[in-house]
């Protein structure tokens, strides 16, 4: 079984080489983007799940979580226990200071780009159901797991739009 590291996973995602990548997606995302500034080491804004902070000419400012996947999937893997041992909260069952979560595939350079608040509507709706339907990934690491839930993107994307929806 492969063991990660999490600091190789760290040096990966935040590795130089991608920035064009993501510089790429911003523009398209934010047609009016001052600067998308990343977010490296450990400073108080990467506890708080900021990656990057984007710029907008309005003045403002918006805060992006980076997820980034060496290959391309049918899923989005959505991490729910950073580790079993301690059994500490995944990013997606904590409380991050983001507006996005930016979940690219490098490989096909493929971007889905989700409001957070929507986002986490949408798993504390379904998550009961999604534990039961869709496959547990099992990342090890040294002396603990990563547990995360792979959901399928149609059902993801569909969940989120759904999450759009206040009906009173």
């Amino acid at each position: 079984m492969k063991v990660n590291n999490f600091n190789e996973d760290l040096k990966f995602s935040e590795q130089a080489g991608h920035e064009d990548f993501w510089q790429v997606i911003y523009k398209k995302a934010f047609p009016d983007i001052v600067f998308a500034q990343i977010c490296t080491g450990k400073c108080a804004g990467q506890y708080l799940g900021i990656d990057r902070v984007i710029q907008l000419k309005s003045g403002k400012t918006l805060y992006i979580d980076e997820k980034k996947r060496r290959t391309e999937y049918n899923d989005i893997a959505l991490e729910f226990i950073s580790n079993d041992q301690t059994n500490t909260r995944g990013w997606i069952e904590k409380d991050l200071l983001i507006d996005y979560l930016a979940y690219a595939f490098i490989s096909s350079k493929r971007c889905y780009l989700f409001p957070w608040h929507l986002l986490i509507r949408a798993w504390n709706h379904y998550k009961a159901d999604w534990h039961k339907k869709y496959r547990l990934i099992e990342a090890q690491n040294p002396g603990y797991k990563t547990l995360s839930r792979a959901i399928p993107i149609n059902i993801l994307l569909s969940s989120v739009r759904n999450a759009s929806i206040i009906e009173l």
